[in-house]
């Protein structure tokens, strides 16, 4: 362990013999015999304790400690004294903050145990310095505005980031009070009686006037900041801009509700065209039916028509029932709902194969969903748009995620074209992507075929 270093200034030898003396076993021990060796000795060597005779000529240890507080303000000072001084000490003393003063002659234990404590005293300021240069390096480096105000809302200080975000252009900063940049005033009753209540508060949110009075919406985090009694003396916020995190969640809402309402406006065009008119051609051959019966005419053919009509009508609902939601996958999962899929592309020049490369995990059902629709649009774009006679399906998973491969032997397209991505169908399967934060790379050639390379994280029930 290393020996706590002491300087002794004392422009009597004597005294400073007798103390090296009697604690250089204990202590590293640097003498000076007046103020400007005891300077040079605090130049070149990292002194934790300094003790200091306040009877010096040409400067008294008051006037020392005080003269060192700018250059070496770390060491803890100790005065001493004869006790015929010790009444004009006291005035003086705060002027070199002095720790403790000792009267002389000083006894040996009482002295060694003020200068250990002195040293307890000087490491706790170093652990304190170092936590502080360690906060106001994350303070001033923080992207989140942190500022600091006291009890009564005004600020006391601020970082760079809180600058940023709350400078008023021409009108300059107006960080003067929590009042000026949080929008409602009942709000900041609310936040102050909290911290006052419970000490802290954690992502509150609230709406503040960031550059220009644009309105902010942001989350507030703040905790109380007390000094060594207790007392409250000034509070902590962190401000966390989350506007644009806002509004891409309204925008993602628009999209979901416009995604269903044309999800809906498809059913009803497909109940339209093709249950709807199956039923008034049903409807016609009964009252023809009818008519025939009341006219004693032959009505086998009717009789014979509207089975096939019916079976059409129920063929044309199953198709519609499939394109919502497939039982399939409700039931048993996306590897069944694929191969269902497969088994029901009726088109004698269309082929579709699937191969899953390895055993499926059973994943979230919102996922799987997510999974079939990419899959479903992929294939009705191959033939409507791609004039493709071929989809090869390849799905596998790895512990980390899903990797859906989409191939078909179609026209392809050109991947830098803008106006391809202002379809439905490819904004669909983007979207279902980006919802699970899964990403694709899509690689196309013109007249051999289009490729999708698709990855989700790995979601499990």
């Amino acid at each position: 362990m290393e020996k706590i270093k002491v300087l002794y200034i004392d422009d009597e030898i004597d005294n400073l013999n007798a103390f090296k003396a009697s604690f250089r076993r204990q202590f590293e021990i640097h003498t000076a015999t007046s103020a400007d060796e005891g300077y040079n000795i605090l130049k070149s060597t990292p002194i934790e304790v300094v003790l200091s005779d306040q009877r010096m000529p040409g400067k008294t240890g008051i006037d020392f400690f005080e003269s060192i507080l700018d250059m070496h303000p770390n060491p803890i000072r100790i005065l001493l004294t004869a006790y015929s001084d010790i009444n004009s000490v006291i005035n003086a003393i705060n002027k070199g903050r002095v720790y403790r003063y000792v009267t002389k002659p000083w006894d040996d234990f009482d002295l060694k145990l003020t200068i250990e404590n002195a040293y307890q005293l000087y490491c706790l300021e170093e652990q304190n310095n170092k936590l502080n240069l360690k906060y106001r390096k994350v303070f001033s480096e923080s992207s989140d505005p942190i500022i600091l105000f006291d009890v009564k809302g005004r600020i006391v200080d601020f970082n760079r980031a809180a600058v940023t975000i709350f400078d008023n252009g021409s009108k300059g900063i107006n960080l003067l009070t929590i009042n000026s940049i949080i929008k409602d005033k009942h709000v900041v009753k609310q936040i102050l009686k909290k911290l006052n209540d419970k000490g802290i508060i954690n992502s509150f949110e609230c709406q503040f006037y960031g550059q220009n009075k644009e309105i902010k919406n942001c989350l507030l985090s703040a905790n109380k900041i007390t000094n060594n009694f207790g007392e409250t003396i000034s509070y902590q916020a962190i401000i966390k801009d989350i506007t644009q995190h806002i509004e891409m969640n309204q925008l993602l809402l628009k999209k979901t509700v416009e995604t269903q309402e044309q999800e809906r406006e498809r059913i009803a065009k497909d109940l339209h065209d093709g249950v709807g008119q199956s039923l008034v051609a049903i409807k016609m051959h009964l009252e023809s039916l009818k008519d025939n019966y009341d006219q004693n005419n032959s009505i086998k053919n009717e009789l014979e028509t509207i089975p096939k009509i019916l079976q059409d009508t129920i063929e044309d609902l199953k198709r519609i029932c499939f394109n919502t939601l497939p039982l399939v996958l409700q039931e048993h999962g996306i590897i069944k709902a694929i191969e269902d899929l497969q088994s029901k592309v009726y088109r004698v020049d269309f082929n579709v194969k699937f191969n899953c490369k390895n055993e499926f995990p059973e994943i979230i059902k919102t996922l799987e969903i997510s999974i079939f629709r990419i899959i479903q649009e992929f294939i009705n774009n191959s033939i409507k748009h791609g004039e493709a006679s071929e989809v090869i399906i390849e799905l596998e998973s790895n512990p980390d995620k899903i990797i859906l491969n989409l191939k078909d032997n179609g026209s392809g397209f050109n991947i830098n074209d803008l106006d391809l991505y202002k379809g439905a169908g490819l904004k669909n399967i983007q979207s279902r992507i980006n919802s699970f934060r899964g990403n694709i790379k899509m690689n196309s050639i013109i007249n051999e075929g289009t490729e999708f390379d698709i990855a989700f994280p790995l979601e499990l029930n």
